[in-house]
């Protein structure tokens, strides 16, 4: 760029715009969100030259929940769609990535995009470490109201929506859905909004057993968009016709007790949310993630983490991989080890964790650029974490 006279102006050297991106013309293959109405209902997402490739490739060995409190967890990190937008891997080898799926059972991708559909990447080693994976479906501000007028115009039409949402989730082989309405909704929608949750429910129910549609602390059942911080007679009626609520972060001490009374024997489907960026979080978030988490676990309630990926955005010292692992001591200090692997032989894993400088193969090197794909993670050894570890590492002895 050049100046002159306090104008900029551009060389001839400037390389042009890049065309907008058409997802029905071949490309490296990336993972994208549904941003419309309109391209949900038409369906033109299953045209896209890059849906055969989002497809997961790793089914879920064990739908059934174990009886007890469940771990929920939320990332939201920039939109989406980052470094793990490249379906068959990047070159971040300093991309990030979760690898404590021992300490989660659902994991949910979130962004604020209409629809978002989780990149397989996630999916595949979620499901290989046991966890349930589900995307997002989200109205909100002033087009969200829009779209939630069209969508619940008529009872044909929630059904309608409800059933191009299962479609995506059978077709791309993740488990179910998130839904957040984040706006005010007219009293006499709400009957349909109720038929929307329930058809949705219903269906992945019946197309793939052990899903999960879990419905947001927003809307009220006045069509209020008042947030209750516990599970009572404003959203319960929410709660009743699908398979959970994530409550709203702000909630105080006794909340998670009194959601359990409310929801009697479904206490485990009410998961207390916790905001990582500290938004008025109860406890404060951040490295305190584990005041809220100690209150949740002691009044028998599930926990929904939403956005740890803060370490990570924020450059927590003294490095990533150090402080991912101290903050997820944490949560394992206060919940403990949730999943357990395979108990079958032959077990194998090589400890990747979907990133790296280098690859190798049987000790020679076959790649010396970075990469990353979180598909390609292995299992990964209960190691506990020691702030007082050696600081040249691990120390290998071969006799």
């Amino acid at each position: 760029m050049s100046e002159s006279n306090g104008h900029q102006s551009s060389t001839t050297n400037d390389p042009p715009p890049p065309p907008p991106f058409d997802p029905s013309e071949p490309s490296v293959p990336i993972s994208y969100p549904i941003k419309t109405l309109k391209d949900l209902e038409s369906r033109v997402y299953f045209d896209s030259f890059h849906y055969p490739f989002n497809r997961s490739s790793v089914p879920l060995q064990n739908a059934a929940f174990p009886d007890r409190p469940r771990m929920l967890v939320c990332h939201d990190m920039q939109g989406g769609y980052v470094d793990d937008k490249w379906v068959q891997g990047g070159t971040n080898g300093d991309a990030y990535a979760i690898w404590h799926w021992y300490l989660m059972d659902v994991f949910v991708y979130f962004s604020h995009n209409l629809v978002t559909l989780p990149p397989p990447c996630w999916t595949n080693t979620a499901h290989k470490h046991g966890v349930k994976v589900l995307g997002t479906f989200i109205t909100e501000w002033d087009e969200g109201t829009v779209i939630t007028n069209e969508l619940l115009s008529t009872k044909e039409s929630a059904h309608l929506y409800a059933e191009l949402l299962k479609e995506l989730a059978v077709g791309l082989g993740f488990d179910g859905w998130l839904i957040n309405m984040e706006v005010k909704i007219d009293v006499g929608k709400i009957p349909n909004l109720k038929e929307f949750i329930s058809h949705l429910t219903d269906i992945m129910h019946s197309s793939l057993p052990g899903s999960l549609v879990i419905w947001y602390d927003s809307v009220t059942i006045d069509g209020e968009l008042k947030w209750q911080d516990q599970l009572n007679e404003k959203n319960k009626p929410f709660f009743d016709i699908c398979d959970g609520i994530f409550i709203n972060y702000t909630w105080k001490e006794d909340y998670p007790k009194i959601s359990a009374v409310v929801a009697g024997d479904r206490k485990y489907d009410v998961y207390m949310g916790i905001d990582v960026f500290r938004r008025n979080t109860f406890g404060g978030g951040q490295w305190n993630t584990d005041v809220a988490l100690d209150v949740i676990k002691k009044d028998d309630v599930s926990a929904a983490i939403f956005a740890p990926g803060w370490i990570y955005e924020t450059k927590q010292p003294p490095d990533f991989q150090t402080a991912q692992n101290r903050w997820w001591s944490l949560v394992e200090k206060s919940w403990g080890v949730l999943q357990n692997y395979p108990k079958v032989l032959p077990f194998y894993s090589n400890f990747d964790q979907g990133r790296g400088s280098h690859i190798s193969v049987e000790g020679e090197q076959v790649l010396k650029s970075p990469w990353n794909n979180i598909s390609s993670q292995g299992f990964q050894p209960f190691l506990t974490f020691d702030d007082n570890a050696n600081p040249d590492g691990i120390q290998v002895i071969v006799e």
